[in-house]
């Protein structure tokens, strides 16, 4: 398999991933679980991974590691960016703006628990992770569509 192969399924797997956040991130906020895991954020309820018996601690849960997957899918997109398309300006500041988005979703989201859910902070999750979503699915659209032609050589034959 190929280099860009290789890309390809990873900028979809982080697309996938960062939507696939969201709807369980909605899961979460619908069945009121987004305290469940309590405020030891990134542990939930004071462990790596917790007694899973009560719904709402499994919604959470889940919520983190999809998020915490989401994570490792987009870091390893902006690593392969940085090796392989480091000439692709598209490529390259898009893996880019996904990391600083994700980046910044994460601390909004361990805000989001230590505000106690407050209202606009929960908002401010959900259109950061709308903007994670859209800028990975953006790249992984770009990933798909061919490679943009190499300049012209002044001079050289035509």
């Amino acid at each position: 398999m190929n280099r860009r192969r290789i890309f390809q399924i990873v900028a979809i797997a982080g697309a996938f991933a960062a939507y696939l956040t969201i709807i369980i991130g909605g899961d979460v906020r619908s069945s009121e679980a987004g305290l469940a895991c309590g405020a030891s954020w990134p542990l939930c309820s004071g462990g790596l991974i917790p007694d899973l018996s009560n719904p709402n601690v499994a919604i959470e849960f889940a919520h983190r590691v999809i998020a915490f997957v989401t994570s490792l899918v987009i870091l390893t997109t902006l690593i392969l960016a940085l090796l392989w398309y480091r000439t692709d300006r598209r490529v390259l500041l898009l893996a880019i703006a996904s990391m600083v988005l994700l980046v910044s979703q994460v601390i909004l989201g361990m805000v989001t628990v230590q505000s106690d859910l407050n209202g606009a902070v929960v908002t401010a999750h959900l259109a950061l992770g709308t903007a994670t979503f859209a800028t990975a699915l953006v790249l992984a659209v770009v990933s798909l569509m061919p490679s943009p032609p190499k300049p012209a050589i002044e001079g050289a034959p035509g």
